[in-house]
């Protein structure tokens, strides 16, 4: 179900002021701002890097040029809600088939562009998907639930340039034909231990 206009934080400050704990109203809650959706973590490979070996102005002069090529990509697959922090994109899909298609085709253009890093190094980007039941807060926060902390822990933190990371939940929720390629990995982050399904793209 899709939120109405109050904004979620806003609904929980009302009821913290009246004296209300809004754990004792989480079914009013998750019916008035729970979504079932993918979501879309994408990070820059070598920011750091890049940004103290050419200066953040060269790095920047690249991010621009990938922002131009994500928003209209993201938005022709479906995709809703696109927003940029620093060299982060976030996306929602209705389904993970259409998450995953945005995915490899943000892969492929990026290297069709010919978009550089440097003057040797190709620029490229990590990507985590997950799927399931999430908050949504109409403010900058986004969307809250375990499936988009696992999908910005596979994003920013897993990755490597040129890979789509899933989690369990957006696997099993993709069709066969869009699990191919996806081959099953695991690791600890932040302490978890981790299962996801990794696709390169080459």
């Amino acid at each position: 179900m899709t939120c109405n206009n109050n904004n979620l934080f806003q609904t929980m400050a009302g009821m913290l002021a009246r004296g209300q704990n809004p754990v004792d109203h989480q079914d009013e809650i998750w019916s008035r701002y729970g979504e079932t959706v993918a979501t879309l973590v994408m990070d820059s490979s070598g920011f750091s890097r890049v940004s103290q070996s050419h200066g953040i102005v060269h790095f920047l002069a690249v991010l621009m040029r990938l922002r131009e090529i994500t928003q209209p990509l993201f938005e022709a697959h479906g995709g809703r809600r696109v927003k940029f922090h620093a060299d982060n994109a976030f996306a929602c899909f209705t389904t993970v088939d259409e998450a995953i298609r945005a995915s490899l085709t943000l892969h492929q253009t990026i290297r069709e562009a010919s978009l550089m890093l440097t003057e040797e190094e190709p620029f490229q980007v990590c990507i985590g998907i997950g799927y399931g039941h999430m908050l949504y807060s109409e403010t900058l926060e986004g969307y809250f639930a375990d499936e988009m902390n696992l999908a910005s822990k596979l994003g920013e933190d897993t990755a490597a340039g040129g890979e789509t990371l899933l989690t369990c939940n957006a696997f099993e929720n993709a069709s066969e034909a869009m699990r191919a390629g996806f081959a099953p990995a695991d690791c600890e982050v932040s302490g978890l231990n981790l299962d996801y399904y990794r696709h390169s793209a080459g």
